[in-house]
């Protein structure tokens, strides 16, 4: 179901020229050579980039509200870049399309940009660190928060210079 919604909207929008699907690009999984695990750990202290300056295609399924990688990219997906840090997206700007898939809806769509649309970095890490945002590898939770901290200003920074 999710490859044929990214079909469909890759066809609805040709002038896409470049995909990022985690599962495809960022090796994952047991079984994966000691190259991939190098390749994995260095792509995982910068992927939540890619989600503040790309278009982003968000499958909606039912499970999407509670787990944190999803959660994560989604309010990434809904930040803009600015001079003052990271700021909401203006509707105008948006660069996020959500598709539901499986047994999610336009109410549970809504609810997703109504609970991460307008949130502040500080407002994000709070309900991101909750225990009933769930991820398979905790670290990985406890990293992406350190760095979510200190994203905005990381963003202001790099936009002053």
């Amino acid at each position: 179901m999710q490859l044929a919604a990214i079909k469909a909207h890759l066809k609805a929008h040709e002038g896409i020229q470049l995909v990022w699907f985690d599962a495809w690009c960022l090796p994952q999984g047991n079984q994966r050579t000691d190259e991939e695990i190098a390749d994995f750990k260095r792509m995982l202290t910068e992927v939540n980039l890619l989600y503040l300056g790309t278009s982003v295609l968000i499958l909606l399924d039912l499970s999407y509200l509670s787990r944190f990688w999803t959660q994560f990219e989604a309010w990434l997906a809904m930040q803009q870049v600015t001079a003052g840090g990271l700021r909401s997206t203006d509707a105008s700007m948006r660069r996020y399309t959500v598709v539901t898939t499986y047994n999610a809806n336009e109410a549970m769509s809504k609810g997703l940009v109504d609970m991460w649309a307008n949130r502040t970095p500080a407002e994000a890490i709070e309900v991101l660190s909750k225990d009933d945002v769930t991820v398979t590898n905790l670290s990985d939770k406890h990293q992406q928060l350190g760095k979510l901290s200190s994203l905005d200003s990381r963003v202001r920074a790099q936009m002053s210079s």
